[in-house]
């Protein structure tokens, strides 16, 4: 509330250096700004968040120096000169993974906010046909007393297990996707025991499910009939890679980041101009790459290198050239 007064008072922070420069030293710990890093709430000023996370000392003795030097301390609501605030230097720090940020994020917040887990297997889930519960909810135009049956990815977040009246067992689960959390059951053994276990090491499940409206409720109760590991299937998937590339030297960049495994089965493409003819052509790189999300996400901050998209690969024709 302090940071948003003085922000609305003196107007947006320009820069870490100026929210240094601004702040009361006093009223933030390292912790608070680690936590702030991590949730992206310096993301306008300084994109690169693990530099901001472990700057975070750096900061708060800037922050220090600058109120040290302030002569009344009476200048706003912070109180300063910030012409006073000496030069914020910060060190360039290793790159958080998507699973990195992702948990940071809801160690800071309490949920996951930019991205959720099940992203990571986006190109699977797209290509299963796998819908979120939001859309679900929103899309899917259900009648009272009918079943439906769907496709749905989830993080299975809890697995208890329960008696029904008749002296069944089964499952109460707890699911979140990109959408938000929501409760389900499981009355099938097989997929029950799979469950258990993804709940037990926060996994995600590409689940075969049935939908079922009552009268006067407004969201429809989801049953599990099946269930699968998406670990497991992104194990044996071929996921493919495909870019565009404008700039020759982008190519040694991505031979930097892309790695070649024996074990593993990802295919790269990447389209370009002709020179001569001014057509797209498609240039196959190769195979046996390893392929996540996390080297999508480097591919989208290099200069020449733009549109880069995972999916399953499915085999088609398309021009090479060598």
């Amino acid at each position: 509330e302090q940071l948003v007064a003085e922000r609305q008072a003196r107007g947006d922070f320009a820069s870490l250096d100026d929210f240094a420069g601004r702040i009361d030293p006093k009223l933030l710990n390292r912790r608070q700004i680690e936590a702030l890093a991590a949730a992206g709430a310096f993301d306008g000023i300084e994109p690169d968040r693990p530099r901001a996370f472990a700057g975070a000392e750096a900061l708060l003795a800037c922050a220090n120096s600058s109120a040290h030097e302030r002569s009344t301390g009476q200048g706003g609501l912070f109180g300063g000169d910030v012409d006073l605030a000496p030069v914020l230097q910060l060190s360039a720090a290793e790159p958080w993974t998507l699973a990195e940020r992702m948990t940071r994020e809801k160690d800071a917040f309490g949920f996951y906010f930019s991205a959720h887990p099940v992203e990571q297997y986006e190109a699977i889930v797209a290509a299963r046909g796998a819908r979120s519960y939001g859309d679900i909810c929103e899309n899917v135009d259900m009648v009272p007393g009918t079943r439906v049956p769907m496709t749905m990815a989830a993080m299975v977040e809890s697995a208890r297990p329960r008696v029904s009246q008749r002296g069944n067992r089964f499952l109460n689960l707890t699911l979140s996707d990109r959408s938000g959390q929501f409760q389900s059951s499981c009355f099938d053994e097989g997929a029950g025991k799979i469950l258990e276990t993804l709940a037990a090491e926060g996994g995600c499940a590409l689940l075969a499910v049935e939908l079922d409206l009552l009268e006067g409720e407004e969201t429809p109760r989801v049953t599990v009939r099946g269930a699968q590991s998406l670990t497991d299937i992104a194990a044996t998937a071929t996921l493919q890679l495909t870019c565009r590339v404008d700039l020759p030297e982008a190519i040694g960049e991505m031979a930097a980041l892309l790695e070649r495994r024996d074990d593993a089965r990802g295919r790269v493409i990447v389209a370009t101009g002709d020179a001569g003819t001014g057509e797209t052509i498609r240039i196959r790189l190769g195979r046996n790459f390893a392929l996540n999300p996390d080297v999508v996400a480097r591919l989208e901050m290099m200069t020449g290198v733009s549109e880069p998209a995972l999916s399953l690969y499915t085999p088609g024709d398309f021009r090479v050239r060598s």
